[in-house]
């Protein structure tokens, strides 16, 4: 009997090993640097003011020129980044294919962060958003606010609008009309995903996240908790189908790193990915969240 017991001990050490290295290979160093973006296999990140680009399928880096790069975004085949590698600001527009490059100067400021979804260009600037369509190099004033996201026809930014606190409203780009999707709190940093806006409350909490249904007028509490229990979710978001990316800060005096979270909105739950306290800025498209991390970039496929 004890060796029976020995032996089912030994086959379950060694399946929890088996396990462990499995889902510790899942955890994947592509590059070096920070602010990872990623879409349609492809992940750009900054590193000393260049643009590195990895392509999942073929796992080969290449980098693109440029010396005071920040703030990546990616659509398919193109890039566009926040430049002031001429003295001014300005954003700049890539094609990872044919490496043709062009700047959008009007309307940009320090403070302008695009965010990209086909050949449509997001940003703010004096708290203003913007517009540009880069297939007609038309550019539009959308409304007041700053941090905008974009996804097919809509576009997520926070505004103060009438009220005393910012809220998040979306526009459609067909009717040209907004609604406010967040209606109470402190909200800031929207990201928006299909039918799916998330966002981060500040008013009674440290950041908790929030996500509203477009179709159904929904919304959901992603985080709960406050500061005063050591609870912080910050403004580290991102959402792509039905999995929403998140820090957890465990330590409030530094809210710009954390634990890894993802938050399935089908079932309602969060499984914490990373420990440590030390990840940065995650971002997901499809089952690949990418983040920094003590200056690397790291994939894992969930």
């Amino acid at each position: 009997m004890k060796r029976k017991l020995f032996s089912v001990s030994l086959v379950l050490v060694f399946f929890i090993l088996i396990s462990t290295v499995a889902s510790a290979e899942q955890y994947t160093k592509i590059g070096s640097g920070a602010e990872p973006a990623i879409d349609d296999g492809k992940v750009a990140w900054t590193s000393n003011g260049v643009i590195h680009v990895y392509d999942l399928k073929t796992k080969k880096e290449t980098t693109v020129n440029s010396s005071a790069a920040s703030y990546p975004a990616i659509s398919g085949n193109k890039l566009v980044w926040h430049d002031e590698s001429s003295g001014v600001s300005r954003l700049t527009v890539y094609d990872i294919k044919t490496r043709a490059r062009s700047h959008i100067t009007k309307d940009v400021d320090k403070s302008s962060i695009p965010a990209i979804y086909g050949s449509r260009i997001v940003w703010s600037a004096d708290s203003c958003v913007y517009m540009r369509d880069i297939s007609t190099s038309m550019q539009t004033k959308i409304a007041a606010g700053s941090n905008p996201d974009i996804y097919a026809n809509r576009i997520s930014y926070d505004s103060y609008s009438t009220k005393d606190t910012p809220q998040i409203y979306v526009y459609d780009i067909t009717t040209k009309k907004a609604i406010d999707v967040s209606q109470y709190g402190d909200n800031m940093f929207s990201h928006i995903y299909g039918d799916k806006v998330i966002w981060s409350d500040f008013y009674n909490r440290l950041g908790n996240i929030r996500m509203y249904d477009i179709v159904t007028g929904q919304q959901t509490e992603v985080t709960t908790g406050d500061d005063k229990t050591g609870y912080d979710t910050g403004g580290s978001t991102d959402i792509s189908g039905k999995k929403i990316v998140y820090l957890k800060h465990n330590n409030l005096a530094n809210i710009d790193s954390g634990d890894l979270y993802i938050y399935n909105t089908y079932t309602g739950k969060s499984k914490q990915l990373t420990s440590g306290n030390t990840a940065q800025t995650p971002a997901i498209s499809g089952n690949v969240i990418v983040w920094s991390d003590s200056c690397s970039i790291y994939m894992l496929n969930y």
